[in-house]
């Protein structure tokens, strides 16, 4: 399995921690992959920078510019990460007002092509909605990300707030759209038995994966063989601190090694 992380998580400012010196410094550390997170802007906004690309922002010729820099340092871009959706939500707290919404996720499809990505995690924030609300919108940008040949990931541990239950709801609305650019990107969390739950209850749905800080209380042994049960053998995306980045790799390829899962 190769691990990934996301970029967006490094506390220093875009100007100064260019993208380019990002992926060269994760490469040191051994990560295969980066997940950059699609939001508005990179300027300054309150106390912290935000750090992003954004669709409107990078014509073909810096896209093109980007996957090369990446390339370069011996990354790819496997997935990127829709986090505009959540200052979206806070200004459209139900889903009729999604339509530009669903705009912004097809956008980031064409992004995620561009850059070689296969998937990207989404979500609609805070925003709640009725099921059908929610069916339109998802097989509408379904039905667009397959023009792309890019998967949609609905990041399953965050589904509840929608509005519609667990995450055993979303794995109904992924096969009631039956569209292979609608999966489920899982974030298992809290105990062994949690996080084997997690992935079980998706099985094949799942087309990526979030990982929390490694915890020493999970038999990762367990979570391992849930993943194989599922089929999934793709990257390992750390959504964890930048204190963390290093840490990660190297306890991750100690239990890859103890349980045969490199």
């Amino acid at each position: 399995m190769k691990l990934s992380v996301r970029e967006s998580a490094y506390r220093a400012s875009p100007a100064e921690l260019p993208l380019e010196q990002a992926f060269a410094d994760l490469a040191r550390m051994g990560y295969q992959g980066v997940e950059l997170s699609t939001i508005p802007d990179r300027e300054a906004r309150g106390v912290r920078q935000r750090r992003g690309i954004w669709a409107g922002m990078m014509d073909r010729a810096k896209r093109a510019q980007l996957k090369a820099a990446a390339a370069a340092n011996g990354l790819e871009i496997p997935t990127l990460s829709s986090d505009w959706a959540w200052g979206y939500s806070e200004f459209h707290p139900t889903l009729e007002g999604w339509g530009r919404g669903l705009e912004l996720i097809v956008e980031d499809a064409r992004l995620a092509a561009d850059l070689g990505a296969r998937a990207i995690l989404i979500h609609f924030g805070v925003s709640t909605g009725t099921w059908d609300q929610a069916k339109s919108i998802l097989k509408e940008a379904a039905a667009e990300a397959e023009k792309y040949n890019v998967v949609l990931g609905f990041e399953g541990s965050i589904w509840f707030r929608v509005g519609l239950g667990g995450q055993e709801t979303l794995v109904r609305m992924v096969d009631e759209i039956a569209s292979p650019s609608f999966r489920i990107y899982v974030h298992p969390h809290g105990d062994t038995a949690s996080q084997v739950r997690s992935i079980e209850e998706v099985g094949d749905r799942i087309c990526a994966l979030h990982a929390s800080a490694l915890n020493p209380d999970v038999d990762y042994g367990q979570v391992f063989a849930a993943l194989r049960r599922a089929g999934y053998d793709w990257y390992w995306c750390f959504e964890v601190s930048q204190d963390l980045f290093a840490s990660s790799v190297t306890g991750f390829r100690e239990l890859a090694r103890k349980h045969g899962n490199g």
